[in-house]
């Protein structure tokens, strides 16, 4: 890099953070506003006190009795007003959400008798009139009421939300945030780590357009606010047991019938004041623990071993004789099992003029990913092993009653590996052409292991600053400005054992086509500037966002020489995105918004830096993709158009019509190696990851929600959500790598040029959740949730040959339903929860895949010549349970609040 390149990178760098060092606060907050008069003669009252329940935060009417509260986490809270003369008043049940503005207005008395006091209740609007794009929140009582274990279950139950395809969007195309600071692993986009149910007090998730606050995502955005310890102890304690409880025998053989260990949990929580320091500092810790025996098994009928022709075990096998390495004891071992651990403690002090906040998570998993050809050899695949750490802090100044600051900094640590055996050199690793020689037509392996080995880790820095600031009473301006530092390490490689290694495991050097390696150190940057216009008969989210990328390396400058040509600096990145949104009020129960936005998100970092050197290797060819780090941040230009219209006082509609534009998608070119000296494979292809991919997405989503009131005998009614979803989600490529799965066409250089449906185009979904109950009283409580969605498409052939166009093609439909069912009882002083949870309660077969010449799980046998050569059927070897959804699953389990 030359000296004068790297001033430009930092005089830029620089000068965004320098000119744009503006207010800010990332969204984790709601507002508390209203209007407080005299309740005989609707007179302005000046002066009047409003605080909102333990947070202390509050403030005093102005000449026209308004009164605004900033800067309040979400939750549910009670509002107290106070003035001299007049009865407090106290409103209970005040719902506070993200980045809304929650209206409470009142009427205060005189007061006639002293010490007297008003308490009534909130109503939560059906309609939220500020706002401008399609949001959703779920609380920590929503959680508890479904069926759900994972705030990601509750993601997919969003309209427009395909299996994590946000709008039609393809997977890490969404921004994760905790407490306001983005969680993303840069290596793909996926959220680093998990924060458990029990410690989540809210969850926002934005499936539309966004305002400028939110970048690096394309689609949509989840929010996640953690629990405060509070001033009283508070503990509980949950565990359940389960398995999976099915009738289809013929398809997923298992050691038995149903087990209650087969699926289990156990995790607990503790909160409230740390000791001798009463409510200045408080703490919250939650930790999980689980395990599923899973339910796609194999058995161990051969070792996961190598022998030479001649010391291979014969084995009579029909009228065929099969001769394998060694012989196991065919006891069953699952091949998709699982198991996590997860614990979290956040400790919040309240400091002079403001709040501290430390939230630590730490996380392990390890389990096995399904592959058929293991069937008979699950000790031969792979365990994968996660890990996870991060530490986020944040201070919070008070600076007046309307305006607030915030530092944050966060440091995260997300590790994956992947082997069979922890040491490479392993001397269980047998002969490296073991999987090729054990595998004959139509059979499982007769032995041998993956001797892939895979680690990576991605550590990220996070720094920011911001400021929220209620300017007048009309202008909340926002704006904040960022700095991310990445580390990406990667080292991948084939183990080693044959002749060249004298039959000993042993690590390709690196840099070769066997084994790749790379780190590297990219920089991001940030900086947005907000001001939501809230007047009486309109609000609008008027925003701009700045975005730096600078990948701080070299990539080849000729391609047709990519070892021996020059290498160039990569160039700095560096994004507007203009964004608007309005909410338009038609009447007093119907709210019309209108948004508009550019979204920028550079693409899963693997893209940009795998396989760096460009060292080509012939055995995998088109198979292996190079990647790019100069490629363009992917672009897509969304609009919406939504009504919110009030029918009852608890009953609503939703209909949002939305269009996305995508360009500049991550796609593949193929290049060819020219002639020149140093050049190896002279005139062969390889593939390099480029921005040319495109497609549009455009769709309509209807929301109904009925939320449940109280009977007469104060019991709670019937809760119902109802969510449709009609979306058609074209590109000219699902897959970056398509380019490359094309290459028996015209030596690979064929590019799709069509629009075609995209591989989670799913035209129609149906979600519908119902309750009746609540989950603290003795009646307890029942939720359901059903699905039902369209089938995805496929690519017909036939005996390999397409006989149709790109996905003009179309799986089954698929339906499922959940029940989750619980009550209190009374134990003692106790007073436990026993609670069922039924995933799949009907065990409907719900196909994930097929087979593309029948568009089922079963093959057309007239394409499948020949006969097995190994220790199973054909029959055997075309069953594949794993193209459907998980069969039911049944947990028990019982819970207690301390």
């Amino acid at each position: 890099m030359t000296v004068s390149h790297a001033l430009s990178r930092s005089v830029g760098l620089c000068a965004l953070i320098a000119v744009l060092w503006v207010p800010a606060a990332l969204a984790q907050t709601g507002k508390v506003s209203g209007r407080i008069v005299d309740a005989a003669t609707q007179e302005p009252l000046i002066g009047v006190a409003v605080v909102v329940g333990e947070t202390g935060r509050g403030a005093a009417t102005n000449v026209d009795g308004y009164y605004d509260i900033v800067g309040v986490r979400p939750g549910t809270y009670d509002l107290r007003a106070s003035y001299v003369g007049y009865a407090p008043q106290t409103v209970e049940g005040v719902r506070v959400r993200i980045d809304q503005t929650t209206t409470i207005d009142l009427s205060l008395a005189e007061e006639s008798v002293q010490g007297e006091e008003v308490v009534v209740q909130a109503t939560r609007p059906i309609v939220q009139r500020d706002r401008t794009s399609s949001e959703s929140s779920v609380s920590a009582e929503d959680l508890e009421a479904l069926p759900v274990q994972s705030f990601q279950d509750v993601v997919n139950l969003q309209a427009g939300v395909v299996e994590g395809h946000f709008r039609g969007g393809r997977v890490g195309e969404v921004a994760y945030l905790v407490d306001g600071v983005p969680v993303n692993d840069v290596y793909d986009q996926s959220f680093a780590f998990q924060v458990e149910n029990q410690a989540i007090q809210e969850v926002q998730v934005i499936s539309g357009t966004f305002n400028a606050e939110y970048g690096q995502a394309q689609s949509g955005v989840v929010n996640i606010v953690t629990k405060d310890g509070g001033t009283e102890y508070r503990a509980s304690l949950s565990a359940y047991g389960g398995d999976y409880g099915t009738s289809r025998d013929d398809l997923f053989e298992r050691p038995r019938s149903f087990s209650p260990l087969g699926n289990v949990e156990a995790n607990g929580s503790l909160g409230g004041p740390v000791p001798g320091l009463g409510d200045r500092l408080t703490f919250f810790a939650s930790g999980r623990a689980v395990r599923n025996d899973g339910y796609l098994y194999g058995r161990q009928v051969v070792t996961p071993t190598y022998a030479s022709t001649g010391e291979r075990v014969p084995v009579q096998v029909d009228d065929r004789t099969v001769f394998v390495p060694g012989l196991g004891d065919s006891t069953l071992a699952s091949l998709n099992w699982s198991e996590q651990t997860t614990a979290q403690l956040k400790l919040t002090a309240q400091v002079p003029g403001g709040r501290l906040a430390l939230n630590g998570l730490v996380q392990r998993d390890r389990g096995q990913n399904y592959d058929p050809l293991f069937r008979y050899n699950p000790a031969g695949q792979t365990t994968v092993y996660g890990a996870s750490e991060s530490i986020i802090g944040t201070y919070t100044a008070l600076l007046s009653a309307t305006t607030f600051v915030d530092v944050k900094g966060a440091v995260f640590a997300n590790a994956v590996d992947e082997y069979v055996y922890e040491d490479p050199l392993d001397p269980r690793y047998p002969n490296d052409a073991a999987l090729r020689e054990l595998a004959p037509n139509f059979s499982f392996y007769l032995g041998g292991v993956r001797n892939a080995y895979f680690t990576r880790d991605t550590r990220t820095a996070v720094g920011r600053v911001d400021v929220t600031s209620q300017l007048t009473r009309a202008h909340l301006v926002k704006g904040g400005v960022e700095v991310k530092a990445h580390t990406l390490g990667l080292d991948r490689f084939d183990i080693r054992n044959n002749a060249s290694t004298g039959f000993e495991p042993a690590i390709p050097e690196a840099g070769t086509p066997a084994h790749v390696s790379y780190e590297e150190r990219p920089i991001e940057a940030s900086a947005y500037l907000q001001d939501k216009i809230e007047l009486d008969y309109f609000v609008v989210n008027l925003g701009v966002r700045l975005d730096y990328f600078d990948a701080r390396t070299s990539v080849p400058s000729d391609f047709t020489r990519p070892t021996t040509g020059e290498r160039v600096a990569t160039d700095v990145k560096v994004q507007l995105s203009p964004r608007l949104g309005f909410a338009y009020p038609i009447s007093e129960q119907g709210v019309v918004h209108v948004a508009y936005g550019h979204f920028f998100q550079m693409p899963p970092f693997d893209f940009l830096f795998t396989n760096p050197d460009y060292v080509y290797s012939p055995e995998a060819g088109l198979g292996r993709a190079f990647g790019y780090a100069d490629l363009e941040p992917q672009k897509t230009v969304a609009y919406e158009i939504g009504l919110q219209q009030g029918i009852t006082s608890n009953t609503g509609l939703n209909l949002t019509v939305y269009y996305k534009d995508i360009r500049n998608l991550l796609g593949t070119r193929i290049e060819r190696i020219a002639p020149g000296v140093g050049e190896n494979f002279q005139l062969s292809y390889y593939g390099r990851y480029t921005n040319r991919d495109y497609g549009n997405v455009r769709g309509v989503t209807l929301a109904f929600e009925r939320r449940a009131g109280r009977g007469a005998a104060g019991r709670a009614g019937l809760g119902l959500n109802v969510d449709y979803t009609y979306q058609i989600a074209e590109g000219n490529a699902s897959n970056p790598r398509d380019v490359l799965l094309l290459e028996g066409a015209n030596d690979g250089r064929t590019q799709p040029t069509q629009l075609s449906p995209l591989d989670w185009d799913r035209r129609h979904q149906l979600n519908v959740r119902v309750a009746v109950g609540e989950a603290d009283r003795s009646y307890g409580l029942v939720s359901l949730v059903g699905r039902l969605g369209s089938g995805l498409p496929y690519t017909p052939t036939r005996a390999d040959e397409r006989t149709g166009v790109e996905n003009s093609a179309r799986r089954p439909g698929v339906a499922s339903v959940d029940l989750f069912a619980t009550r209190q009882v009374r134990i003692g002083g106790l007073r436990p929860g026993l609670f069922l949870r039924v995933y799949n309660l009907f065990d409907a077969d719900n196909l994930t895949n097929v087979y593309t010449d029948t568009g089922r799980a079963e093959p057309n046998l007239r394409f499948y010549s020949g006969q097995p050569l190994g220790l199973n059927t054909r029959e055997e070897f075309l069953l594949r349970p794993d193209f459907y959804s998980a069969p039911r699953q049944i947990q028990f389990g019982v819970s207690v609040d301390l």
